[in-house]
């Protein structure tokens, strides 16, 4: 009988490191202009025109069927949430009901129900900018009273500016894959506390929750999506050329 439940995977499997949190993230794909022919993997057109968050295309791109395509995940400046001190905390969590019968003091199997659930992303927030300060107090920038100064005050609607497209959570394993986490219409639940000390960053806990889309008409479930590395297909070529089929 086994003493440890180490196998051959297990260095490779590990998470290190507080990993990087990103806003409005995505997978962008753009045209490959080659004359040769080429030997390409393919993949639907609808899996590029997917209507989620984290699926785009190069601006002035439209996909065509018999295209050749790359894609990559867009780690911008534009798209980091800021740097944390601290780490981060990611939270899906789904809520059980076990359904009552009369003679049954215990749960039984087959008679719990998922009733909802929730996605939350806790992000230590050492970096501190205007919009990270409104998200944290749902709040809007006006015509600053004082010269010099942005003025930033709370509002009392929520508007849908104030949810982000998505906020996803990235952290790399020992082998240097990456798990990518990612919660879509993001908006900010923990409001604003700020902890100031001699010789240390001033760290502002931010909580970030998913929500369903109104408009997509599903209600029980939230939009949140995993992507594990599938360690079999990966290549250690920088670009991975796709072809555009039906579908």
């Amino acid at each position: 009988m086994r003493k440890s439940g180490i196998n051959n995977d297990t260095p490779n499997d590990f998470l290190l490191g507080a990993g990087v949190v990103f806003k409005n993230f995505k997978y962008v794909y753009e045209k490959y202009e080659a004359e040769e022919t080429l030997v390409a993997e393919d993949i639907k057109l609808s899996q590029i025109e997917n209507n989620v968050s984290f699926i785009g295309v190069k601006d002035g791109y439209t996909p065509a069927v018999g295209d050749f395509v790359t894609g990559a995940w867009d780690d911008s400046e534009k798209n980091v949430l800021g740097a944390t001190n601290g780490g981060n905390k990611l939270s899906i969590v789904p809520e059980i009901t076990p359904i009552e019968v009369d003679g049954a003091v215990v749960e039984i199997k087959g008679l719990n129900q998922k009733t909802g659930e929730t996605g939350t992303l806790e992000v230590n927030l050492a970096q501190h900018t205007v919009e990270s300060l409104k998200r944290a107090i749902v709040g809007k920038e006006v015509e600053s009273l004082i010269p010099g100064y942005k003025q930033i005050q709370t509002k009392s609607l929520i508007e849908l500016s104030d949810y982000l497209d998505n906020i996803a959570y990235v952290g790399s394993m020992t082998d240097g894959t990456e798990i990518i986490a990612i919660m879509e219409n993001a908006i900010c639940s923990s409001g604003l506390e700020l902890d100031s000390k001699n010789k240390e960053t001033s760290v502002v806990k931010t909580t970030f929750k998913a929500t369903a889309d109104f408009k997509s008409g599903v209600y029980d479930t939230l939009p949140i999506y995993i992507f594990y590395p599938d360690k079999e297909k990966q290549e250690t070529q920088t670009k991975k050329i796709y072809k555009i089929v039906e579908g």
